[in-house]
Parts: C-alpha cells; sequence; structure tokens
C-alpha cells in the first residue's frame, strides 16, 4: 500500500493505493465502516503511469 485517503466527492469511501507491475499504480475504492456494517470494497480503478494521475482523477477530501 502506498497511501490511503478519503475521497473529495464521495463522503465515507475512502481510497487505498497500491503499486503495480511495471511502476503503474492502481487504488481500491472502500465504504467506510459504521456502527452497523463492516468497510466494504467497493471498485477497483484501472492502472495509471503515477500516483499523481489518480490523484488527479480521484482527489482527497480537504479537512
Amino acid at each position: 500500500m502506498i497511501e490511503k485517503y478519503p475521497l473529495a466527492d464521495e463522503p465515507g469511501k475512502t481510497m487505498v493505493v497500491f503499486s503495480g507491475v511495471a511502476g503503474k499504480v492502481y487504488g481500491h475504492i472502500i465504504k467506510d465502516r459504521t456502527d452497523k456494517a463492516p468497510a466494504k470494497f467497493l471498485f477497483e480503478t484501472s492502472k495509471y503511469d503515477s500516483f499523481e494521475l489518480l490523484k488527479a482523477d480521484y482527489p482527497e477530501a480537504i479537512s
């Protein structure tokens, strides 16, 4: 895992970024855990050439 951050446009969801083969990066979008439900895997992004490109498509929420 490279980084984990909350998504800007999707409250209650977190992006977990991984390094892949040949220097590519990809992410998993996870629905955050609640009192009544565990965290849930929702979506895997396509592969990107850099972390910055992935973060441009899936921006981080500003705290």
